[in-house]
């Protein structure tokens, strides 16, 4: 995905959703521009950078582009382990989240830095003490970590994540987290997708 840029890399997994549940054998560019908004010209342009091909009348094989997606994504059918870092709020929601299911993510562990949460907390999957963080990591072969700790925890966090081999963070916390080069992050904040739509109505008004 390197030499794909962001906003593209965006529109392109939000493709691959839409095509997991697409029934046709074949997609036009005018037809993901129905469905998504984006402009079919945007959409061919998003396309060429996996390298797949339009037909000359009948638009693309959905096949090719969702195989295409999955070697963009590195997924395929390999199973990709997870850990959720955190058990506020926000984590116990986590852990009742049915969105990963059917996906190659998997969620095998779950951390946080009270210990009564993890013997209280009823989980699919074992519930660790933060302090056993590198070891199951280590054992499990977790390469992806889902951050929901309190602020004052995160950044310290993030850095022993670093430290043991995760590859990516996804960041629920309000925190700018600041790890080595190679490490993906990926915020996720409510009040920042407010803020950026605001700022786009703002702009919309003023044009």
């Amino acid at each position: 995905m390197e030499n794909i840029p962001e906003p593209s890399q965006r529109r392109l997994v939000l493709l691959g959703r839409l095509l997991a549940e697409y029934k046709e054998k074949q997609i036009t560019s005018q037809e993901i521009e129905r469905l998504t908004g984006w402009g079919s010209a945007l959409a061919r342009k998003d396309i060429s950078l996996l390298g797949v091909k339009c037909g000359a009348s009948n638009g693309y094989k959905v096949s090719d582009l969702r195989s295409a997606l999955g070697i963009m994504l590195g997924t395929g059918t390999e199973r990709k382990k997870c850990c959720i870092v955190g058990l506020g709020r926000m984590g116990q929601m986590l852990l009742e989240s049915t969105e990963l299911e059917s996906s190659p993510f998997t969620i095998v562990a779950g951390f946080d830095s009270n210990v009564n949460r993890t013997e209280v907390l009823r989980s699919s999957f074992p519930l660790h003490p933060t302090t056993k963080l590198e070891q199951i990591i280590a054992e499990e072969g977790i390469r992806y970590a889902i951050l929901s700790s309190p602020p004052s925890e995160a950044q310290e966090t993030a850095e022993r994540l670093a430290g043991c081999g995760i590859r990516g963070i996804v960041n629920y916390t309000p925190c700018v987290l600041h790890v080595p080069k190679g490490i993906a992050v990926e915020n996720v904040s409510l009040l920042t997708a407010l803020e950026l739509l605001s700022a786009r109505n703002a702009s919309a008004a003023e044009s």
